[in-house]
């Protein structure tokens, strides 16, 4: 045996090795005896079919026409042993055994480096196919969970009207999304658990690489180096998670593909592993997406994203908005930094941060955060997007909520005109946009404007909902609430009639949208100049409400406030006087003294004290409130300057008229200058100043301030308006008098 046909032998041996397989299977693989393999393999030249067919079956296919190559060669060196070069240029000390080992180090090196390199390879090749699959799990935990949230909005629809089968058949779909969504993210976690350990093993076999070149490069010399030609390793076609399921309706085998690709990775990496250090890697514990500082509180432990995630879904089920506001914040933050702002993930993240934050109290806040959602969806993901025309919806809805609802309703109108264009006009989207495009107008000053617009949003959800929808019905009452703001209460009460009757029928008597209606149908009846039956119908209401919502409750006081205040319209302000007192004292033990109702009520027990024939108390009544509404409302505030100028008025009637006419002169100076001099409390107080003056004994100059305010309410209101008709008939007598007898 030549030192070739022994480098040939070993070659041959090592590919035996590697590939696992015993001389019994490989007999019959390439057709020799078990005894004539073990003969060549011990050094014997084997033919040149055999060297042929054991590389077919000992080498993979991606390697395979380089390693026949390599062995080709060596059969030729050992069956045609290259001339020794001649005696004189070969050093004495260099014997043929000294160059034998030599070479046969280079081969060992050779060996090592080309393991080295196919090594390297596998372990890229499976660190990009983890990172296709990241992106593949990604899209499809983003698929899921809006799968979910369909789902399970199908499914509450469908609580609400059937129950059975078909309910149970909604819910175990939910329950399989979800399973499906939690194993998602799962193999999500292992793939880039395996996306860092591949690639982090291949730097540390590209540190090896350099060495053993360096290494062969010394072993040759200035001869030929075997690894000078070495082929660049063809990459493995991609894995199965590299194909995304694009229809979607088969969540499962997905899952299946991707938990397939992940163990194919982690086999690879142990292997590789075990051949690098002696032992597979460890398992992680902890998922790989960490933030490396606490996002929560300084006391609390770090936590994933999948376990944040968790726990905000888990605070906003069970409807804590400031824990839900907080968990997503850390959450946007965290996907932000880790995949960037435009990642879907990250603006989904941010999306429910703004959300949360809105239901937590802080419109405005959530206004700018949906703004900045909204400029990057629209970059991102196109004008048109529907994740992009929702977060327009609900960066108008907090502007309305932050106290803005001018820019609201312009804001909601071109959401209205997109959605329309791109989801249709019967979308529910588009027609939940039109409802809040109509209130926002009204809540603009518009309520003729909203009364049309929620005119025309009846009919089309009348006709695709059904007129007991909730949203129809919401619709309509808001419809007749607009038509009693544009100045139609008699339209309006007729309207509210209706609604009573069909929420009373959909809903229920009890319901909280049901005693809504009730209420604003008796305040339309009031207002269309009927305040004794607005009064009963208060009465039955309020019955009903204590009964449903308690006698403590906000909306019972008011009912019990606009009771009162009917009683005295019907002409019995005695009873209204005493009924406001009650409602005084219930109001500030519930409310608090410095509470709007409480200080409303206050008003309306002065009022109807004076009503009732008790002006010396009223003026008292009237003192207090006075002093309590500067200290809560301001001194300047609209309800102030109008106790002011009921005290004034009681003050007169109560028998001093020179108390009351200073009252109203110092009154009339701050209405010109924070009403105007046109405002009808600015006018009303210079009527009253007028009269008190000539009741104080001064006619003439009474005679001179009724005949600047004809002047002016002639100007203002017309000259055959009550108000000026009325100056006009206390002229006559001031001018007698101050003329004389």
């Amino acid at each position: 045996m030549n030192t070739h046909a022994g480098l040939l032998a070993e070659f041959l041996r090592l590919r035996v090795d590697e590939s696992g397989k015993t001389l019994a299977v490989l007999s019959k693989q390439v057709g020799y005896s078990t005894t004539q393999l073990s003969t060549h393999l011990s050094g014997r030249i084997p033919p040149h079919s055999l060297v042929v067919s054991l590389i077919a079956a000992t080498v993979p296919p991606a390697l395979r026409e380089r390693r026949e190559a390599e062995a080709i060669r060596l059969l030729r060196d050992a069956e045609h042993p290259p001339r020794p070069a001649a005696r004189p240029v070969v050093p004495a000390q260099v014997s043929a055994v000294s160059l034998a080992q030599v070479q046969a180090e280079q081969i060992q090196v050779y060996e090592r480096l080309t393991r080295a390199l196919e090594q390297e390879g596998e372990l890229r090749q499976a660190a990009e196919n983890s990172a296709r699959l990241v992106w593949v799990l990604l899209g499809m935990v983003s698929t899921l969970e809006d799968r979910v949230r369909k789902l399970t909005g199908e499914r509450d629809q469908l609580a609400d009207q059937v129950a059975g089968d078909e309910l149970e058949t909604a819910r175990r779909r939910v329950g399989r999304a979800e399973e499906q969504k939690a194993t998602a993210e799962s193999e999500l976690a292992r793939a880039r658990e395996k996306q860092r350990q591949a690639e982090k093993l291949a730097d540390r076999l590209r540190q090896e690489i350099e060495a053993l070149t360096d290494e062969l490069d010394r072993l040759r010399g200035d001869g030929p180096s075997p690894h000078d030609h070495l082929p660049t390793l063809a990459p493995a076609s991609p894995g199965p998670g590299g194909e995304r399921d694009a229809e979607a309706d088969d969540i499962d085998a997905a899952l299946a593909r991707a938990t397939a690709v992940n163990d194919q990775d982690a086999d690879t990496i142990d292997r590789i592993s075990t051949e690098i250090t002696g032992s597979p890697v460890p398992v992680p514990t902890t998922q790989a997406l960490v933030p490396d500082n606490p996002l929560t509180s300084p006391d609390r432990a770090n936590k994933s994203a999948v376990e944040l995630k968790e726990d905000a879904e888990v605070a906003a089920e069970r409807g804590d908005a400031p824990e839900a506001a907080r968990l997503y914040g850390a959450l946007a933050a965290l996907s932000t930094a880790y995949f960037g702002p435009d990642h879907k993930e990250a603006l989904d993240n941010r999306a429910e941060h703004a959300y949360w934050v809105d239901e937590a109290g802080d419109p405005a806040t959530a206004r700018d955060l949906h703004a900045d959602v909204v400029t990057d969806r629209t970059r991102v993901l196109g004008p048109d997007h529907e994740h992009t025309l929702t977060s327009r919806h609900n960066h108008a809805s907090c502007t309305e909520k932050a106290g803005d609802p001018a820019t609201a309703r312009d804001l909601h109108a071109d959401v209205v005109t997109d959605r329309t264009r791109v989801l249709g006009p019967d979308h529910k989207a588009t027609l939940t946009s039109r409802h809040n495009h109509a209130y926002c107008t009204n809540a603009a000053g518009d309520p003729a404007t909203a009364r049309d617009l929620y005119a025309a949003l009846i009919t089309d959800y009348t006709r695709v909902l059904g007129p007991d929808h909730k949203a129809t019905l919401t619709s309509r009452h808001n419809h007749a609430y607009c038509t009693e703001k544009a100045g139609d209460s008699a339209t309006a009460r007729d309207l509210h009639a209706d609604v009573v009757t069909d929420r009373t029928r959909v809903l229920g008597p009890d319901h909280e949208h049901t005693l809504l209606s009730r209420h604003n149908h008796a305040s339309c009846t009031d207002a269309a100049g009927d305040s004794a039956t607005a009064r009963d119908l208060y009465a039955a209401l309020i019955t009903d409400r204590t009964r449903v919502l308690g006698p403590d409750h906000e909306h019972t006081l008011l009912s019990r406030h606009n009771h009162a205040y009917c009683t005295n319209a019907a002409g019995d302000p005695a009873t209204a006087r005493d009924l406001h007192a009650d409602v005084v004292t219930d109001c500030s033990r519930v409310l608090g003294p410095d509470h709007k109702a409480t200080l409303s009520s206050q008003h309306g027990h002065a009022y109807c004290t004076e009503k009732a024939g008790d002006p010396a108390a009223a003026r008292d009544l009237y003192a207090a409130l006075i002093t309590d509404c500067s200290r809560v409302l301001g001194p300047d505030h609209e309800h102030t300057l109008l106790s002011r100028h009921e005290h004034a008025y009681c003050t007169n009637a109560a028998g001093d008229p020179a108390t009351a006419r200073d009252l109203y002169a110092a009154l009339i100076t701050d209405c010109s200058r924070i009403l105007g001099p046109d405002h009808k409390t600015t006018l009303s107080s210079r009527h009253g100043h007028a009269s008190c003056t000539e009741k104080a004994g001064d006619p003439a100059t009474a005679r001179d301030l009724h005949a600047a305010l004809i002047t002016d309410r002639s100007r203002i209101l017309g000259p055959d308006h009550k108000a000026t008709l009325t100056s006009r008939a206390q002229l006559a007598p001031c001018t007698k008098e101050a003329a004389g007898p």
